[in-house]
C-alpha cells in the first residue's frame, strides 16, 4: 500500500513539475514575444514618424491657413492663423499666430491688455516650434492652459495637409470638441 502512495506522490510530483516547466517555459517565450512585439512597434512608430515627417508631399513654399469668422467671434475677436513653410516635404518654419479686427498680434498684448496666464508671448512661439517638431497634424503637441489655439493649430495644418497650396489662404471652421 505504501507503494502505491508513493507512487502516486511521484506521479503527482512530476506532472506538478512538467505543467510548471511548460508553464515556465510557454511565460518566458510569452513575454520575449510581447518584447518583441512592443520594440517592433516602437520600431513601426518612429519609421512611421520619420516617414511622415520626411516625405507628405506638399510642395515647396509657403501654406496659409485662417480660422473662420464664427471662430473668431467665439475668440473674442481674435482670429488664429498659422503659416508653414514646406521644403522638400518637410514643415521647416511655422507661425502661429491671432490677430483682432485692427490687426494687433495677440504675442504683442500684455497682462493688462490680455490678461492670459500663460501669456501668449509664451505659448506661441512654443506651439510654432511644437508644430515644425511634429511634421504633422496628428503628432502636434499640446500647450497647457492654450487648448483651443491648440485644436486651431492642428485643424488649421490638417486643412493645409489635404488641400493647400502654396501662397494660397485656406479659411477652416473651428473642430469640434
Amino acid at each position: 500500500m505504501k507503494n502505491k502512495i508513493l507512487m502516486a506522490m511521484a506521479a503527482a510530483a512530476a506532472t506538478a513539475l512538467v505543467v510548471l516547466a511548460g508553464c515556465s517555459s510557454s511565460s518566458s517565450t510569452a513575454s520575449s514575444a510581447a518584447d518583441s512585439t512592443a520594440a517592433s512597434s516602437t520600431a513601426s512608430s518612429a519609421a512611421a514618424s520619420e516617414e511622415t515627417t520626411e516625405t507628405t508631399g506638399k510642395a515647396d513654399g509657403v501654406y496659409t491657413a485662417q480660422m473662420d469668422d464664427a471662430s473668431a467671434e467665439a475668440a473674442y475677436g481674435w482670429r488664429d492663423e498659422l503659416v508653414v513653410e514646406y521644403k522638400d516635404g518637410k514643415i521647416v518654419s511655422a507661425t502661429f499666430e491671432s490677430y483682432d479686427a485692427d490687426g494687433n498680434k495677440k504675442s504683442e498684448t500684455t497682462a493688462e491688455t490680455y490678461p492670459m496666464d500663460p501669456s501668449p508671448a509664451d505659448w506661441m512661439p512654443e506651439l510654432s516650434e511644437n508644430i515644425v517638431k511634429a511634421g504633422t497634424s496628428s503628432e502636434i503637441d499640446g500647450i497647457t492652459g492654450a487648448t483651443l489655439a491648440t485644436n486651431n493649430a492642428k485643424a488649421m495644418l490638417a486643412a493645409i495637409e489635404a488641400e493647400g497650396e502654396p501662397d494660397q489662404t485656406i479659411v477652416v471652421s473651428e473642430p469640434e470638441a
